[in-house]
């Protein structure tokens, strides 16, 4: 029997200040002069984790256990403050004492969990595996009605080539093991006190007098809990020819329920949200690996590739199934939608640019359009363009993942070739609504010089005109900016060589690395490995992320 104390405690200060002189033109382009302002930001945190695990092994005969029971507490804590001056006399002092006008405030969050762990773990003759896992946990971002929720596993394995019968069959096939799992996960990342009400600042006046006043400004939720994921996986291992070649295959169903989100409410509450457990949506998928020994005399070379596909539709949203996102022309993309994946765009689909007069006559239009303005697909079919007419413009998830590892060792030398890309999945540059805007207030793409000028000179049909108050149904989300995320990217070639120096040094390697070396692509922005954020609502939109590096590093590790 064996007891673990472990304790850890993270602290960090920070402190920024800014002073923006009045000699820097505005953010639009405005010239200089432009009044000057400051900021002064500063931050404390803190957060310790405690855990205490307990574990017991115990073997007799061929049975093999190990016992664990365990308890952890941990909790964070943040405070902030942030100052904003202005009307600053001059550029001469750059410190917030010097502005006339100071304006501000400070903040805190903290939250904390708790966790009960458990688990068996059992074997017998090393070739029957079972564990099973039990953890109850409570976080402070739920009400209290719903604040703690215990999620189990269980996962089963058998090695079919220990057995007797095996060794009788003639077959290339030298291990095999097929294993199964069940388990249950949770989530609690919506952020602290959803589960609340909020109250802001409202003053009002009483007499003539301005009162210190208070208002709620959220909806709380007590019957908020975790969002669960339940996950299935069945899958197989497979040896030949000794392990000159070895496959593994998974497949996975998953169900998330209990969407964590903000559910839009009837504004005759007072309100246009609430922290909601909100519906369900279904992923599954197949997962394959191949490790190869291709040489394993005097030239080793070894390969390993990986491929999966995934699925995912959602199921339910809330009681009435109402979509969430989507819904505004401009920023707000991807969408939940039952029967769809998740993230799918909404937009507009892009039909050319009205290039003739009887062109324009003969045609569904918006209300802004114009001869040579930018025409939309009447996907309503009613001969009016409008909001109606927003619809599925793409899928961010992709069709096929994969990646192909190459090692080669040959005497003293060593060479590692990684490759990894994408077959289908969308990429939104939502960049356009900037780079091919037609106000004059941006800089834009080349391709905006082959605009619609006249009849006479009508460009390539993909740009429309300049006219003002016609070029804003072009920067709405639309099919333009929609292209194929497909892709091969070489992420890594090293070459290495190593060597035994005398003396004191035991073993040295000396290496030269290249990163992100070459791309293969049909995508025209910076990166096709990209999204906003790690949500559904930024998978696959590209916000001009910065591009990944070409990177070259010579280095040397050293063993004394």
């Amino acid at each position: 029997m064996k007891y673990k104390f472990q304790a850890g405690v993270e602290l960090e200060n920070t402190s920024h200040r800014t002073f923006t002189p009045s000699t820097v033109g505005g953010k639009l382009g405005q010239a200089p002069p432009q009044p000057a302002s400051g900021t002064f930001n500063s931050g404390f945190y803190y957060s310790w984790l405690l855990e205490n695990i307990l574990t017991y092994n115990k073997s007799f005969k061929d049975h093999n256990f190990e016992l664990l029971a365990g308890y952890s507490a941990q909790k964070y804590t943040w405070e902030g403050s942030s100052l904003n001056a202005t009307d600053y006399p001059d550029d001469e002092i750059a410190w917030l004492d010097a502005a006339a006008t100071t304006t501000g405030g400070s903040n805190m969050t903290e939250w904390s969990m708790l966790s009960y762990i458990s688990r068996l773990n059992y074997n017998y003759k090393n070739k029957y595996y079972f564990q099973a896992t039990v953890r109850r946990d409570g976080s402070s971002r739920f009400g209290k009605n719903n604040r703690y929720a215990t999620f189990p596993s269980f996962s089963a394995g058998w090695i079919m080539s220990e057995e007797g019968f095996f060794g009788n069959i003639k077959t290339p096939m030298n291990y095999l093991k097929l294993r199964a799992s069940y388990g249950v996960t949770g989530n609690n990342n919506i952020g602290n006190y959803s589960h609340i009400a909020g109250v802001g600042t409202a003053n009002y006046v009483l007499g003539g007098v301005l009162i210190a006043g208070k208002a709620l400004n959220s909806l709380g939720n007590a019957d908020l809990t975790w969002e669960e994921t339940e996950q299935f996986d069945i899958g197989l291992d497979m040896g030949f020819f000794k392990d000159r070649i070895f496959f593994k295959y998974d497949y996975y169903t998953k169900t998330t329920d209990n969407l964590l989100y903000q559910l839009d409410i009837p504004r005759a509450s007072g309100f246009s949200n609430i922290q909601y457990n909100v519906g369900q949506i279904d992923f599954w998928g197949h997962e394959f690996s191949i490790e190869t020994k291709n040489l394993v005399n005097e030239v080793k070379w070894s390969t390993n590739l990986n491929f999966s596909f995934n699925r995912n539709e959602v199921i339910q949203l809330g009681t009435e199934n109402v979509a969430i996102g989507g819904y505004d022309n401009a920023g707000d993309i991807n969408r939940l939608e039952v029967g769809q994946p998740v993230g799918i765009f909404m937009g507009y689909v892009n039909d050319g640019v009205y290039m003739t007069q009887e062109e324009f006559d003969s045609q569904p239009k918006h209300a802004t359009s114009q001869i040579g303005t930018a025409r939309m697909k009447d996907v309503k079919e009613d001969g009016v363009i409008d909001t109606n007419d927003r619809t599925i413009i793409g899928d961010p998830n992709p069709d096929m993942i994969f990646g192909i590892t190459n090692n080669i060792r040959w005497k003293n030398f060593d060479v590692s070739i990684v490759m990894s890309g994408v077959i289908g999945g969308d990429i939104i540059a939502r960049s356009y609504e900037n780079t091919e805007n037609l106000d004059g207030v941006f800089n834009v793409q080349k391709e905006v010089a082959n605009r619609w000028r006249s009849p006479e000179n009508p460009g390539n049909g993909q740009i429309p005109r300049t006219l003002a108050g016609t070029t804003e149904l072009f920067r709405y989300n639309n099919s333009r900016w929609v292209s194929d995320g497909t892709h091969l990217a070489l992420k890594n070639v090293t070459i290495g060589y190593t060597f035994s120096p005398k003396n004191y040094i035991k073993k040295a390697r000396v290496y030269v690395s290249g990163q992100q070396l070459a791309i293969l692509t049909k995508y025209t922005g910076g990166n096709p490995e990209v999204s906003s954020g790690l949500n559904w609502n930024g998978l696959g939109v590209d916000n001009t992320a910065y591009p990944v590096p070409r990177t070259f590093t010579v280095g040397c590790n050293i063993t004394f």
